[in-house]
Protein backbone atom coordinates (compact mmCIF):
# COMPACT_ATOMS: atom_id res chain seq x y z
CA UNK A 1 0.00 0.00 0.00
CA UNK A 2 1.50 3.50 -0.74
CA UNK A 3 1.89 5.88 1.98
CA UNK A 4 -0.59 8.48 2.45
CA UNK A 5 0.69 11.78 1.93
CA UNK A 6 -0.32 15.36 3.49
CA UNK A 7 -0.21 18.93 1.88
CA UNK A 8 -1.28 22.06 3.11
CA UNK A 9 -2.85 24.58 1.04
CA UNK A 10 -3.52 28.10 1.27
CA UNK A 11 -6.79 28.70 3.63
CA UNK A 12 -6.08 25.67 5.65
CA UNK A 13 -6.84 23.26 2.99
CA UNK A 14 -5.58 20.42 3.58
CA UNK A 15 -5.29 17.50 0.71
CA UNK A 16 -4.93 13.62 1.75
CA UNK A 17 -2.90 11.89 -1.71
CA UNK A 18 -0.92 9.30 -2.49
CA UNK A 19 2.05 9.52 -5.09
CA UNK A 20 4.24 7.19 -7.30
CA UNK A 21 7.01 7.12 -9.41
CA UNK A 22 10.10 9.75 -9.63
CA UNK A 23 9.49 12.58 -8.39
CA UNK A 24 11.43 14.19 -11.55
CA UNK A 25 9.18 12.17 -13.68
CA UNK A 26 6.31 13.40 -16.10
CA UNK A 27 3.46 14.49 -14.04
CA UNK A 28 0.13 12.74 -14.01
CA UNK A 29 -2.74 13.55 -11.83
CA UNK A 30 -5.80 11.34 -10.89
CA UNK A 31 -9.08 12.43 -9.91
CA UNK A 32 -11.58 9.82 -8.49
CA UNK A 33 -15.21 9.60 -8.97
CA UNK A 34 -18.62 9.77 -6.46
CA UNK A 35 -17.69 8.10 -3.19
CA UNK A 36 -14.03 7.22 -3.14
CA UNK A 37 -10.76 8.86 -2.48
CA UNK A 38 -7.14 8.06 -3.30
CA UNK A 39 -6.92 5.29 -2.57
CA UNK A 40 -8.95 4.05 -5.82
CA UNK A 41 -6.07 4.33 -7.46
CA UNK A 42 -3.41 2.16 -5.85
CA UNK A 43 -3.80 -0.89 -8.07
CA UNK A 44 -3.12 1.47 -11.14
CA UNK A 45 -0.27 3.35 -9.68
CA UNK A 46 1.97 0.11 -9.17
CA UNK A 47 1.24 -0.22 -12.97
CA UNK A 48 2.76 2.76 -14.52
CA UNK A 49 6.41 3.15 -14.84
CA UNK A 50 8.89 5.16 -12.59
CA UNK A 51 9.09 7.87 -15.38
CA UNK A 52 5.57 8.64 -14.83
CA UNK A 53 5.30 10.71 -11.44
CA UNK A 54 1.40 9.65 -10.31
CA UNK A 55 -0.40 11.67 -8.00
CA UNK A 56 -3.92 10.94 -6.80
CA UNK A 57 -5.47 13.28 -4.04
CA UNK A 58 -8.84 12.88 -2.51
CA UNK A 59 -11.24 15.25 -3.28
CA UNK A 60 -12.92 17.67 -0.90
CA UNK A 61 -15.61 16.06 1.35
CA UNK A 62 -14.72 12.66 0.56
CA UNK A 63 -11.88 12.25 3.10
CA UNK A 64 -14.75 12.79 5.71
CA UNK A 65 -14.31 16.26 6.13
CA UNK A 66 -17.37 18.29 5.36
CA UNK A 67 -16.55 21.82 6.20
CA UNK A 68 -19.29 24.23 6.76
CA UNK A 69 -20.19 26.40 3.45
CA UNK A 70 -18.16 23.81 1.31
CA UNK A 71 -20.04 23.46 -1.60
CA UNK A 72 -19.06 20.09 -4.21
CA UNK A 73 -19.94 21.27 -7.75
CA UNK A 74 -17.68 20.41 -10.39
CA UNK A 75 -16.23 23.91 -10.67
CA UNK A 76 -15.43 23.30 -6.82
CA UNK A 77 -13.52 20.17 -7.74
CA UNK A 78 -11.83 21.76 -10.34
CA UNK A 79 -10.85 24.85 -8.69
CA UNK A 80 -8.86 22.28 -6.12
CA UNK A 81 -7.16 20.99 -8.71
CA UNK A 82 -5.65 24.19 -9.86
CA UNK A 83 -5.06 24.93 -6.13
CA UNK A 84 -3.50 21.59 -5.49
CA UNK A 85 -1.19 22.00 -8.58
CA UNK A 86 -0.45 25.66 -8.04
CA UNK A 87 1.07 24.53 -4.45
CA UNK A 88 2.70 21.76 -5.47
CA UNK A 89 4.71 23.64 -8.21
CA UNK A 90 3.32 21.46 -11.34
CA UNK A 91 3.10 24.01 -14.24
CA UNK A 92 1.78 21.48 -16.08
CA UNK A 93 0.66 17.31 -16.06
CA UNK A 94 -1.52 14.52 -17.57
CA UNK A 95 -4.88 14.93 -16.21
CA UNK A 96 -6.90 12.11 -15.95
CA UNK A 97 -10.38 11.80 -14.95
CA UNK A 98 -12.20 8.39 -13.74
CA UNK A 99 -16.05 7.72 -14.00
CA UNK A 100 -17.33 11.40 -12.20
CA UNK A 101 -14.19 12.90 -11.87
CA UNK A 102 -14.25 13.06 -15.85
CA UNK A 103 -16.57 15.84 -15.04
CA UNK A 104 -13.48 18.06 -13.26
CA UNK A 105 -10.89 16.86 -15.04
CA UNK A 106 -12.31 17.83 -18.92
CA UNK A 107 -13.74 21.05 -17.89
CA UNK A 108 -10.43 21.61 -16.36
CA UNK A 109 -8.34 21.23 -20.13
CA UNK A 110 -11.06 23.50 -21.09
CA UNK A 111 -10.79 26.58 -18.57
CA UNK A 112 -7.09 25.90 -18.32
CA UNK A 113 -5.43 24.59 -20.99
CA UNK A 114 -1.82 25.87 -20.59
CA UNK A 115 -1.68 23.55 -17.67
CA UNK A 116 -2.52 20.39 -19.51
CA UNK A 117 -0.33 18.15 -21.38
CA UNK A 118 -3.18 15.71 -22.02
CA UNK A 119 -6.00 14.60 -21.26
CA UNK A 120 -7.09 10.82 -20.12
CA UNK A 121 -10.67 9.76 -19.00
CA UNK A 122 -11.51 6.50 -18.16
CA UNK A 123 -14.64 5.48 -17.94
CA UNK A 124 -15.75 8.66 -17.89
CA UNK A 125 -19.78 9.21 -19.08
CA UNK A 126 -20.50 11.70 -21.64
CA UNK A 127 -23.44 13.09 -19.61
CA UNK A 128 -25.34 11.04 -16.44
CA UNK A 129 -28.41 13.16 -16.32
CA UNK A 130 -29.91 11.46 -19.58
CA UNK A 131 -29.19 7.79 -18.05
CA UNK A 132 -32.77 7.07 -16.18
CA UNK A 133 -30.85 4.28 -14.15
CA UNK A 134 -28.29 6.33 -12.84
CA UNK A 135 -31.45 9.94 -12.44
CA UNK A 136 -33.59 6.87 -10.87
CA UNK A 137 -30.75 5.65 -7.88
CA UNK A 138 -29.69 9.46 -7.71
CA UNK A 139 -33.58 9.83 -6.54
CA UNK A 140 -34.42 6.86 -4.67
CA UNK A 141 -31.00 6.06 -2.63
CA UNK A 142 -28.13 8.79 -2.86
CA UNK A 143 -30.66 11.91 -2.41
CA UNK A 144 -32.30 10.19 0.41
CA UNK A 145 -28.68 8.85 2.42
CA UNK A 146 -28.64 9.96 6.00
CA UNK A 147 -25.28 9.70 8.26
CA UNK A 148 -23.76 7.60 8.72
CA UNK A 149 -24.10 6.23 5.68
CA UNK A 150 -25.23 2.43 5.20
CA UNK A 151 -21.90 -0.29 4.88
CA UNK A 152 -24.66 -2.00 2.94
CA UNK A 153 -25.22 1.08 0.34
CA UNK A 154 -21.56 1.36 -0.30
CA UNK A 155 -21.33 -2.55 -0.49
CA UNK A 156 -24.31 -2.42 -3.03
CA UNK A 157 -23.22 0.70 -4.68
CA UNK A 158 -19.41 -0.51 -5.04
CA UNK A 159 -19.93 -4.25 -6.37
CA UNK A 160 -22.66 -3.03 -8.90
CA UNK A 161 -20.15 -1.79 -10.91
CA UNK A 162 -17.20 -3.89 -11.96
CA UNK A 163 -17.54 -6.80 -14.38
CA UNK A 164 -14.37 -8.84 -13.03
CA UNK A 165 -13.09 -10.41 -9.68
CA UNK A 166 -11.31 -7.53 -7.86
CA UNK A 167 -8.75 -8.76 -5.44
CA UNK A 168 -11.06 -8.74 -1.99
CA UNK A 169 -8.34 -6.99 0.57
CA UNK A 170 -8.76 -4.33 -1.97
CA UNK A 171 -12.24 -4.26 -2.17
CA UNK A 172 -12.93 -4.20 1.84
CA UNK A 173 -10.08 -0.91 1.65
CA UNK A 174 -12.05 1.22 -0.70
CA UNK A 175 -15.67 0.49 0.65
CA UNK A 176 -13.83 1.44 4.02
CA UNK A 177 -12.29 4.61 2.57
CA UNK A 178 -15.78 5.38 0.95
CA UNK A 179 -17.54 4.94 4.99
CA UNK A 180 -15.58 8.04 5.48
CA UNK A 181 -18.02 9.99 3.25
CA UNK A 182 -20.65 12.02 4.69
CA UNK A 183 -24.57 11.63 3.17
CA UNK A 184 -24.09 15.62 2.37
CA UNK A 185 -21.23 15.09 0.28
CA UNK A 186 -22.95 11.59 -1.46
CA UNK A 187 -25.70 14.02 -2.48
CA UNK A 188 -24.54 16.83 -3.49
CA UNK A 189 -21.77 15.42 -5.85
CA UNK A 190 -24.15 13.35 -7.25
CA UNK A 191 -26.98 16.23 -7.82
CA UNK A 192 -23.99 18.32 -9.47
CA UNK A 193 -22.90 15.36 -11.84
CA UNK A 194 -25.95 15.23 -13.14
CA UNK A 195 -26.81 18.65 -14.00
CA UNK A 196 -23.36 18.41 -15.88
CA UNK A 197 -24.20 19.12 -19.89
CA UNK A 198 -23.28 17.49 -22.85
CA UNK A 199 -21.59 18.77 -25.51
CA UNK A 200 -21.26 21.53 -23.59
CA UNK A 201 -17.59 23.02 -24.41
CA UNK A 202 -15.98 20.61 -24.94
CA UNK A 203 -15.18 21.65 -28.37
CA UNK A 204 -13.06 23.66 -26.80
CA UNK A 205 -10.29 21.34 -25.75
CA UNK A 206 -7.20 22.00 -27.00
CA UNK A 207 -5.12 18.68 -25.43
CA UNK A 208 -4.56 15.64 -26.59
CA UNK A 209 -7.29 13.24 -25.45
CA UNK A 210 -7.03 9.23 -24.95
CA UNK A 211 -10.81 7.95 -23.41
CA UNK A 212 -10.57 4.60 -22.16
CA UNK A 213 -14.06 2.41 -21.35
CA UNK A 214 -14.91 -0.72 -20.84
CA UNK A 215 -16.78 -3.11 -23.18
CA UNK A 216 -19.09 -4.20 -20.97
CA UNK A 217 -19.32 -0.90 -19.20
CA UNK A 218 -23.13 -0.15 -18.18
CA UNK A 219 -22.58 4.01 -17.11
CA UNK A 220 -19.84 4.92 -19.88
CA UNK A 221 -20.70 2.39 -22.29
CA UNK A 222 -19.00 1.75 -25.65
CA UNK A 223 -21.66 4.43 -27.66
CA UNK A 224 -21.45 6.16 -25.05
CA UNK A 225 -17.76 6.77 -24.92
CA UNK A 226 -18.01 7.35 -29.08
CA UNK A 227 -20.62 10.31 -28.48
CA UNK A 228 -17.79 11.42 -25.99
CA UNK A 229 -14.94 11.00 -28.62
CA UNK A 230 -16.82 12.56 -31.14
CA UNK A 231 -17.15 15.70 -28.87
CA UNK A 232 -13.24 16.41 -28.60
CA UNK A 233 -11.16 17.33 -31.26
CA UNK A 234 -9.02 14.77 -32.10
CA UNK A 235 -9.61 12.59 -29.36
CA UNK A 236 -9.05 8.84 -29.45
CA UNK A 237 -10.84 5.98 -28.06
CA UNK A 238 -9.78 2.19 -26.57
CA UNK A 239 -12.29 0.09 -26.12
CA UNK A 240 -11.66 -2.98 -23.78
CA UNK A 241 -14.05 -5.42 -24.57
CA UNK A 242 -14.67 -7.61 -21.44
CA UNK A 243 -13.81 -5.22 -18.61
CA UNK A 244 -16.39 -3.08 -16.75
CA UNK A 245 -16.87 0.44 -15.51
CA UNK A 246 -14.42 -0.15 -12.74
CA UNK A 247 -11.47 -1.29 -15.43
CA UNK A 248 -8.65 0.33 -13.46
CA UNK A 249 -9.58 -2.00 -10.40
CA UNK A 250 -10.12 -5.09 -12.88
CA UNK A 251 -7.60 -4.90 -15.07
CA UNK A 252 -4.64 -2.30 -13.94
CA UNK A 253 -1.88 -3.63 -15.98
CA UNK A 254 -4.02 -3.25 -19.33
CA UNK A 255 -5.04 0.05 -17.95
CA UNK A 256 -1.70 0.79 -17.54
CA UNK A 257 -0.11 0.35 -20.64
CA UNK A 258 -2.63 2.39 -22.31
CA UNK A 259 -2.31 5.29 -20.54
CA UNK A 260 1.67 4.51 -20.51
CA UNK A 261 1.87 4.52 -24.41
CA UNK A 262 0.20 7.61 -24.32
CA UNK A 263 2.07 9.61 -22.39
CA UNK A 264 5.31 8.16 -24.29
CA UNK A 265 3.36 9.52 -27.28
CA UNK A 266 4.49 12.88 -25.93
CA UNK A 267 8.23 12.61 -25.56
Amino acid sequence: MLKLEKMLAPNNREFSYIEAGDPLGIPLILLHDLGDSCRTFELLLEQLPDRIRAIAFTQRGHDGIDAPGASYRTQDFEADLLLFMNHAAIEQAFILGASSGGFAARNFAVHHPKRVLGLILVGAPSALGDKPEIVKIQESTLSRLTDPVSPAFIKSFTEGIFANPVPSDFLEMVNSESQKVPARVWKETSEAALKEKFPDRLDQVKAATLIICGGQDRIASPKDQEKLTDAITGASLKILPKLGHMLYWENPEKVAEEITAFIDDFE
